[in-house]
């Protein structure tokens, strides 16, 4: 692929998927959706990542120099906020203890490697792969109930959206970083992370507007 029409598709992408991690917080504050701390979360995390995406759309130079620094504390957070997600969808202590452990671990990676490149690659690589597989359970669990609640389905869309985004995040960092394969850097990682926002983000807006309901009863829409 020409390097110009790569960077103008990426580009394209971005625009999308920028506007739409905003989507589900737009959704659950529209559907008054404040009792389910779940999808409170869901909310943030998405617009966290819409955030810190957005000065990409503007090229704003104040910005660049600090986007290393900001995604590294923000990758230090990405994780244990997914855990945090699990534990009001199934108020299981687990998870909570799951995000406990998450952070020794980081400060052990730190005080080992310090705070940068190196140990943020570790960090990211380890929590994007717990993330994923967290999802894949919870989908799994969550399709395997007889009789599924409105919230059963919400979630389900919820962990497909995000087992797209983290399974090609891990992909990332297993290709780009890992088994040096050149013909995927740059503006192609840009991409590949830009698409994997945006379908995550489709899947878990879809399932917010469709299925959320303040209401935890699913015959509401038989």
């Amino acid at each position: 692929m020409k390097p110009g029409f790569l960077s103008a598709i990426t580009q394209l992408i971005l625009l999308l998927a920028v506007p739409l991690s905003f989507l589900p917080l737009v959704i659950y504050w529209c559907k008054r959706l404040a009792e389910n701390k779940a999808y409170m979360i869901i909310s943030i995390f998405w617009m966290i990542n819409g955030l810190l995406y957005l000065p990409d759309i503007f090229h704003l130079n104040w910005y660049e120099p600090v986007t290393l620094r900001i995604l590294m504390l923000y990758n230090l957070v990405d994780a244990p906020i997914i855990c945090l997600m699990f534990y009001y969808a199934f108020g299981k202590k687990i998870f909570l203890q799951l995000i406990l452990a998450f952070i020794v671990f980081e400060a052990a990676i730190i005080g080992w490697k310090g705070f940068n490149i190196d140990s943020n690659n570790i960090i990211i690589g380890i929590g994007s792969l717990l993330c994923l597989v967290l999802n894949i359970w919870g989908i799994r669990k969550s399709l395997k109930k007889v009789k599924q609640t409105a919230d059963d389905i919400v979630l389900v869309f919820v962990f497909a959206g995000f087992i797209f985004y983290y399974g090609l995040i891990v992909d990332i960092i297993l290709i780009s970083r890992y088994l040096k394969l050149t013909f995927i850097q740059g503006d192609s990682i840009m991409l590949i992370n830009y698409v994997a926002i945006l379908v995550a983000t489709v899947l878990i807006s879809f399932g917010l507007f469709k299925y959320a309901n303040p209401s935890k009863d699913y015959s509401s829409y038989q």
